[in-house]
């Protein structure tokens, strides 16, 4: 497996980019984690921008996780997405939250970059995520783009989704953002 040694190169798409997260990123992190709108279907982070300084430099020793920024054009700070619990050539990503106002094409290029970097880059073969049931809009999202509902809880659906499926959700979406 493919290690982070943290020296990531931006992904740059037509829309936003997509880079390793920094420590100057606290704050906008904390922002939206604690923004109650935004976060209502992640687990509580509590409000203590040190607390989030220390979570990053705690990610920055680690070898199996990937935290990035979605940026706009402008390499202003759009959102979040991680890859993480890696086991073999599997991956889960989450922490996708988006602040208000951004774009759908912004949102929907920040996921591929993210497929991208998971599937052609880091070479995973399957991802493995899960998604509140109340989370209707991202619940549709993900269905569309082809993942599928393999297990459900309570409060979550479990969605897969293979290297072949982010191959067919890139085109398609590619295509509605042309």
């Amino acid at each position: 497996m493919i290690k982070n040694t943290h020296d990531f190169k931006p992904l740059e798409g037509k829309y936003v980019n997509l880079r390793e997260v920094k420590l100057d990123d606290a704050a906008f992190i904390l922002s939206l984690r604690c923004d109650e709108k935004k976060s209502r279907f992640l687990h509580k982070t509590e409000n203590n921008i040190q607390k989030q300084i220390d979570y990053l430099k705690h990610y920055k020793t680690l070898d199996d996780e990937w935290y990035f920024i979605i940026e706009n054009k402008k390499h202003e700070p759009l959102g979040t997405v991680r890859i993480y619990d890696v086991q073999g050539n599997q991956y889960t990503s989450g922490s996708w939250l988006m602040k208000e106002g951004v774009l759908p094409e912004e949102t929907i290029e920040g996921d591929l970059l993210l497929g991208q970097y998971a599937f052609e880059v880091l070479g995973f073969k399957k991802s493995v995520f899960d998604v509140r049931k109340n989370n209707k809009k991202v619940v549709r999202y993900h269905i569309f783009s082809g993942a599928k509902i393999i297990k459900e809880t309570d409060e979550d659906y479990i969605f897969e989704a293979n290297e072949g499926t982010y191959h067919q959700k890139k085109e398609k979406l590619l295509s509605m953002l042309e």
